[in-house]
């Protein structure tokens, strides 16, 4: 058997396998009456009643908070990264002359 002969073989399966598929799923659609159609609605109750909110537009503008004002809302924390600490500032090039020649001790787990 020749890569040639595999291959044409390999695509008449795949095209059986997919025309076998299609013509199955075709016979089945058709079998599909619509009262089984109806009977698939779904029905959700809601439990509280609408409300109405108002855009940002109908707003004062005094009443909107700047962005990275920490003053215009008092009652919460702005978030943070945590302490960021650092032995030295080096570019990315010595970097990686420190990195090939073994230079940078790990001292911890690299988490991944």
């Amino acid at each position: 058997m020749t890569w040639t002969s595999f291959g044409l073989w390999l695509c008449l399966g795949y095209l059986a396998y997919y025309g076998l598929n299609l013509a199955f799923d075709l016979l089945i659609s058709r079998q599909g009456s619509v009262e089984s159609a109806a009977s698939e609605e779904l029905f959700f109750e809601e439990a509280s009643s609408p409300e109405l909110v108002s855009y940002l537009e109908d707003a004062p503008v005094a009443e909107l908070p700047a962005l990275g004002d920490p003053a215009a809302t008092p009652g919460s924390a702005v978030l943070s990264s945590g302490l960021v600490s650092s032995t030295g500032g080096m570019s990315i090039a010595e970097l990686l002359i420190r990195a090939k020649d073994e230079l940078i001790e790990h001292t911890r787990a690299i988490p991944y």
